[in-house]
């Protein structure tokens, strides 16, 4: 029997999902490789330190972000991220979240090594379903090295704020959550 590939079985909103990731990717590296550009993705995990869901509930989370900025002069850069976080209360409910949000960093060193300070602000859209919509900011720092003229590894913490909204007609009210952040990111410059 002649069987499709995976890519053609997946559901409609997966497969949106999947193209608009994609797109998003190619369209941030390519952006990249022009010189006052630079391009940061990271993959981390946020972790509980409060909210007003009530009943003592424990929140943790997965979280990526990728997205572009503009570096302004040599120490100071302003950009845009596309993210997901995912995040799971310790009675199994979880949460997702897909927020857009605009970006300020300062370098302390021009060549974009060593300290940065950044800070976020922005919103998580509704796209899907099974996604939460609601207002998002943090502030960290990070530390990274240069691997070679174009890659630098690094290292963030810092906090994270996230709502979780309902529309009003729905039985469960929003409720927020603070995160501590730690992640792993890659500067493409």
């Amino acid at each position: 029997m002649f069987k499709l590939p995976i890519i053609l079985n997946m559901k409609p909103s997966v497969f949106k999902y999947l193209v608009l990731t994609i797109i998003f990717l190619a369209v941030c590296n390519t952006y990249a490789q022009e010189r006052k550009i630079i391009n940061y993705t990271e993959v981390g995990g946020l972790i509980h330190l409060n909210n007003t869901f009530g009943n003592n509930a424990e929140f943790n989370a997965f979280r990526t972000r990728t997205g572009i900025t503009r570096i302004i002069n040599k120490n100071y850069g302003l950009g845009i991220a596309l993210g997901t976080d995912n995040y799971k209360r310790s009675t199994g409910a979880t949460y997702n979240t897909l927020p857009i949000t605009f970006n300020a960093a300062y370098f302390f060193n021009p060549e974009l090594t060593g300290l940065k300070l950044d800070a976020y602000g922005g919103y998580s859209i509704k796209l899907f379903d099974n996604l939460n919509r609601g207002l998002t900011a943090g502030a960290g720092l990070s530390y990274s090295v240069a691997v070679n003229n174009g890659l630098n590894l690094g290292v963030q913490t810092g906090y994270n704020y996230q709502e979780i909204d309902y529309p009003s007609t729905f039985v469960q009210q929003g409720f927020n959550l603070g995160s501590f952040r730690i992640g792993l990111g890659i500067t493409f410059k």
